[in-house]
């Protein structure tokens, strides 16, 4: 079995320091982990073997997933799930670059948000190398 909530605290070790708009809970990171688990196993060729059932559940958060992922995918499932985390909060500041008001005017809102291109571009890069040191799947 693999520990999803030991996953979920592992991206959210990831991730604390990232600004985010709106606060970000368990729930939101238990599902980013999904997430990135159902995008390995489309990766790997393996969707048709993939079941919501195989997930736990425990207080209503995925818990355990019933087969062991080695380290490399578990490894896979934390890129793609930070991946969607910073797409999340980038898509969210897309358009907040400046706005004006009555009584002032604000320029570069997005300043706190200015580097995410740079941060999700390099996690699809080591997410592409631990896609390709996964020979098992490459062959």
């Amino acid at each position: 079995m693999t520990g999803l909530l030991e996953l979920a605290a592992e991206l959210h070790r990831r991730i604390e320091w990232q600004k985010t708009p709106e606060e970000v809970y368990q729930d939101d990171l238990a599902a980013f982990i999904v997430a990135g688990l159902k995008d390995l196993y489309i990766i790997t060729g393996r969707a048709a073997v993939f079941s919501d059932s195989l997930i736990e559940l425990e207080d209503g958060l995925p818990a355990r997933f019933a087969h062991d992922l080695p380290l490399d995918e578990r490894e896979y499932v934390l890129l793609s799930a930070q991946i969607a985390f910073f797409t999340k909060v980038k898509t969210d500041v897309n358009n907040m670059v400046g706005y004006t008001t009555d009584a002032l005017s604000v320029t570069h809102a997005d300043r706190p948000y200015k580097y995410l291109s740079d941060t999700v571009a390099d996690l699809e890069t080591k997410r592409k190398t631990m896609w390709f040191k996964m020979v098992r799947y490459n062959l």
